[in-house]
């Protein structure tokens, strides 16, 4: 083993085992069993604020962005851009009304406006979902390992895969928003003082990377306009599938829902948004980078810009900025692998309990669903390797009809017909568009379409049938803020 692996798996022991065995001593002396998923809903501004930024900051930021700018160029960034929008989102808007309501899962909002069924349906896909998210996380996770060890992506992704477990099982959403805390420092120190580094160190600097990409006639991936067919196949859907999506998943909405209250969602849009938006620049630059020098073009997209890293800076600088990478990627695995085990157990198996699970039964199984979920991840990227920000913009299109019939539920009406016809209607369009034939075939016949991806379809869709659907139903119930602004519990025993 390597110094640098060596250093920076030190750092993140010491701060991942330091931060868990202090919590665990917490509750063992107060005699109380803290939610792993909701952490008491009581954080406050700091914590709440860097772990919504940092649990957007994962693998299509770090590794992701690096790959996708070795082949696109600086058109990348509006990967960055959809996600500042998406903090917005989040902090006015689907945060606060997921606080108020009290929920603990998406699910469960979803099935008190729509019926136990829909809750059913939403949870086993929210968990695909999530569970896609985790084994993109842990091929990233694979991808740094794999930079500054030498082994294979393989075991790379094994190792992050325990790291990543050991992240959120200890204690669960409180843990991670701790350790998030101490890993946002050394993140932003450590990628400041590399971006300057690397101008000093690369052959001909910056401005020999500019140059390079003049002098070969590819001066759009120095711009983030990128070229029309990217602003439409790239651009558009990430933003459509980042905010629609992920505004509404419970990898997100976990931090929320443990928030002290709305006020704390609100005001940390100031601190979030600048966090989360500014970070893609570094990964984006090293990606325009390495493709200009020869020895990492030839690796690919996946490692040249990783490897770069690691060859290019100081010993220091490479634990500082690795230990930080790694702490992004993590933070993003232990949320991503907290929310299947979240939904799980409380929209699968409490929801079919009278009562629901006790306290201890609860954390018990959240935790087996954590070591299973990250069991399975590593054991995928043995023999998948997708390119990360293509597979989450699919990924992310599944959750885009949740956002629309979750709004008109909180705001216009209810109608459980109509939120059906728009789910399983997306649901079936999205289907349809991720085969290839049928895609050429409509893109024959209406060439416009060609260029549209599954996010920007299963948005488009589900936003049309929710005007329809919803304006045609006949008999519906309130929607719930014009109905009654109670806790989601209250609202579920008055059904």
């Amino acid at each position: 083993m390597n110094i640098v692996l060596a250093l920076v798996l030190v750092y993140n022991v010491a701060v991942i085992g330091g931060i868990g065995w202090y919590l665990n001593l917490q509750e063992k002396r107060s005699g109380h069993l803290t939610d792993l998923a909701t952490g008491g809903r009581n954080t406050g501004l700091a914590m709440f604020s860097v772990t919504l930024a940092i649990t957007y900051l994962g693998s299509a930021h770090v590794y992701g962005l690096m790959e996708m700018s070795f082949a696109l160029g600086a058109v990348a960034l509006w990967f960055c851009f959809a996600h500042t929008i998406l903090m917005c989102v989040i902090c006015l808007g689907t945060g606060p009304w997921v606080r108020r309501l009290g929920c603990a899962t998406i699910p469960e909002l979803v099935g008190t406006m729509y019926g136990p069924s829909m809750r059913t349906y939403v949870a086993c896909i929210a968990a695909m979902v999530v569970f896609g998210l985790v084994t993109l996380e842990t091929q990233t996770l694979g991808i740094g390992i794999a930079a500054i060890s030498g082994w294979s992506l393989g075991w790379s992704a094994v190792l992050g895969a325990v790291l990543g477990t050991a992240y959120v099982t200890l204690g669960g959403i409180k843990q991670t928003m701790w350790v998030n805390l101490v890993n946002a420092v050394v993140m932003y120190g450590s990628i400041i003082i590399a971006g300057i580094y690397l101008g000093f160190v690369l052959p001909e600097g910056w401005d020999g990377v500019q140059q390079h990409y003049i002098s070969n006639g590819e001066e759009f991936k120095l711009s983030v306009m990128g070229t029309p067919d990217l602003m439409v196949g790239f651009s558009l859907a990430a933003v459509f599938s980042v905010v629609f999506a992920q505004s509404v998943n419970q990898q997100g909405m976990a931090a929320a829902i443990s928030a002290r209250d709305e006020s704390v969602i609100r005001k940390s849009l100031w601190i979030a948004a600048p966090i989360n938006g500014l970070f893609g620049v570094f990964p984006v630059l090293c990606g325009l980078a390495a493709a200009t020098i020869p020895e990492f073009a030839q690796l690919g997209p996946k490692l040249a810009a990783a490897t770069m890293i690691v060859e290019l800076l100081p010993t220091w600088l490479v634990v500082l900025l690795q230990a930080g990478f790694l702490g992004a990627l993590l933070s993003t695995f232990a949320m991503s692998a907290l929310a299947p085990a979240t939904i799980f157990t409380k929209d699968i198996v409490g929801a079919s309990v009278d009562g629901g699970l006790s306290p201890r039964a609860e954390r018990q199984m959240i935790r087996k669903v954590i070591l299973i979920v990250g069991g399975l991840a590593a054991a995928l990227t043995f023999f998948n390797h997708p390119n990360v920000i293509e597979a989450i913009t699919w990924l992310f299109a599944w959750l885009a009809p949740l956002f629309f019939i979750i709004v008109a539920g909180l705001f216009w009406k209810r109608n459980t017909t109509a939120a059906y016809i728009v789910v399983f209607g997306s649901w079936l369009v999205n289907c349809a568009w991720s085969i290839g034939p049928v895609r050429a075939a409509i893109g024959g016949l209406a060439p416009p379409l060609a260029l549209l991806e599954n996010a920007h379809i299963s948005a488009m869709v589900a936003f049309l049938l929710t005007v329809i659907c919803f304006a045609a139903a006949g008999r519906s119930e309130a929607a719930l803020f014009a109905e009654k602004q109670t806790p989601i519990s209250d609202l579920r025993a008055a059904q």
